[in-house]
């Protein structure tokens, strides 16, 4: 009895968790780069679902770096994030910008990102922990409520999409959790 009754706790807290990592959905998010190598972060402020997400960066005149590596993470209006892609960003040398693009995708909510500044032997993660940035898309949900530029209150968002987005993998496993711990109850 105890067992289970510490199981249904684990899980209201977990779903709880869940719920609360949502929050804030439509306000991006960047990162202090002030004690860094890099001086300018530039992006646009709405991840388009049909267009490329440019992502540019401007290093300090005094900077080392050799290289540039951007992981970038999708998630899309079901609750789902695909796994981090890491790719090299490419350096103009008329202008010193680093560059990247990230390819959209279908129900896209948000991008998230980090860099790895590469100084010879030395990595540096920017920020060191977590994601320091996310850009939300022109039509998002984040499991609480709809938004972005094309979203539309008329019964339907971003074009065909319906107002009723998936459980997501998490709610999945949220909902046969607690439906198995109330069955092995009886």
């Amino acid at each position: 009895m105890r067992t289970r009754i510490a199981l249904s706790i684990i899980i209201l807290i977990l779903a709880s968790t869940v719920v609360s990592a949502a929050g804030g959905g439509g306000e991006n998010q960047v990162t202090d780069i002030q004690n860094s190598d890099i001086s300018e972060v530039t992006f646009s402020e709405v991840f388009y679902g049909n267009q490329d997400f440019d992502i540019n960066v401007r290093l300090n005149d005094n900077s080392n770096i050799s290289s540039i590596q951007i992981w970038t993470q999708i998630c899309v209006n079901s609750g789902l994030c695909y796994p981090p892609n890491p790719q090299d960003m490419l350096k103009d040398n008329s202008t010193g910008i680093w560059t990247t693009q990230v390819d959209p995708i279908d129900d896209q909510t948000y991008v998230n990102w980090y860099f790895e500044l590469i100084e010879g032997e030395n990595n540096t993660r920017i920020p060191d922990t977590g994601w320091g940035w996310k850009v939300w898309s022109d039509c998002w949900f984040d499991s609480e409520k709809w938004g972005g530029e094309n979203y539309n209150e008329d019964g339907a968002v971003c074009g065909e999409i319906e107002n009723t987005p998936a459980l997501g993998i998490i709610g999945i496993t949220m909902s046969i959790l607690i439906a198995a711990a109330v069955i092995h109850r009886r």
